[in-house]
Formats: structure tokens, C-alpha cells, sequence
């Protein structure tokens, strides 16, 4: 798990090369404000997922997911959101659809850190990482995303 500033993308170009994908999208993003919707940057290997919605606070219908084949780059373009965060070791699973083509499960447990994402910053999440985004920090409110999922 890595949670920075885009601005410091290029720190983590070395260690892995697709962040240099995602940094450059994330600039041409903020030149031509792409409309909601999946974009392809390298094929099925790279891609991008621009969202927007209104944060919220938890309830005990969420739960922390993680992924298996994709690490997550959640990008924050407008707004302020919450991500809670556990290693996957520490949560129980729930459901797993993984064999239904898609690449997530659902886990229940509780938070070791809490990050919050605000304009211009980002957390890397790969697949030990347990998290639960789109939570409101302190108010609601309204949010620009950019998840990026990068094959592993």
C-alpha cells in the first residue's frame, strides 16, 4: 500500500512501470475533464475508471473488498474521501466473485488505518490489501475518481 500525492508519481516509476501510465493520464485528465466511464490505457492490461458520487458515511452494510488479478490506483480529482484500510490477513471473507469472471471479494473486519484522499492524492492498493472506499471524512460530499486498475 503506497498513499501519496500524484505529483510524486514518478517515486514509484522504477518499482512499477505502469505508474508512469497512470500519471499520464491523470494529466491529460486534468486538461480535458473526461466524462464518466471506463478508458482503456494499455488493452485489458491498464485502465482507468473516472467516477463521480457522493461520498457517505459507513454502515454495516459495507465491506472492505480486494482484488486478486488487479492492483487498484485510487486517484482523488475533486473532492474529499475516506478509505479505510486492513491487511487482508486481518478480515474475514464474505462472498468472492472471482469465479464469476469479476475481480473482487467482500470482507468483513475492522479498520487498521484510515486514509483520507483529497485533490491530488492517491493510495495504491495491491491485492493483500483490504480497503473501503467512498466514505465521507467528515461531511458528504461530491467526489471525482479516477480508479486506475493495473494487471498484475
Amino acid at each position: 500500500m503506497i498513499f501519496d500525492k500524484m505529483a510524486n508519481a514518478s517515486d514509484y516509476f522504477e518499482e512499477y512501470p505502469d505508474m508512469k501510465l497512470v500519471a499520464k493520464f491523470a494529466e491529460d485528465f486534468e486538461k480535458n475533464n473526461l466524462e464518466d466511464g471506463i478508458y482503456e490505457i494499455d488493452g485489458k492490461r491498464v485502465f482507468a475508471n473516472v467516477q463521480s458520487y457522493k461520498s457517505k458515511p459507513q454502515d454495516e452494510e459495507m465491506m472492505f473488498e480486494a482484488h486478486k488479478d488487479y492492483i487498484d490506483v485510487q486517484y482523488i480529482v475533486k473532492g474529499i474521501e475516506k478509505i479505510r484500510w486492513a491487511k487482508l490477513d486481518k478480515v474475514s471473507l464474505v462472498k468472492e466473485e472471482y469465479s464469476k469472471g469479476k475481480d473482487i471479494a467482500f470482507y468483513e473486519g475492522y479498520a487498521q488505518l484510515d486514509f483520507t484522499l483529497t485533490k491530488g492524492t492517491f493510495i495504491f492498493l495491491e491485492p493483500t490489501d483490504a480497503h473501503l472506499p467512498g466514505l465521507s471524512a467528515d461531511k458528504d460530499t461530491f467526489n471525482r475518481k479516477i480508479v486506475f486498475k493495473l494487471h498484475i
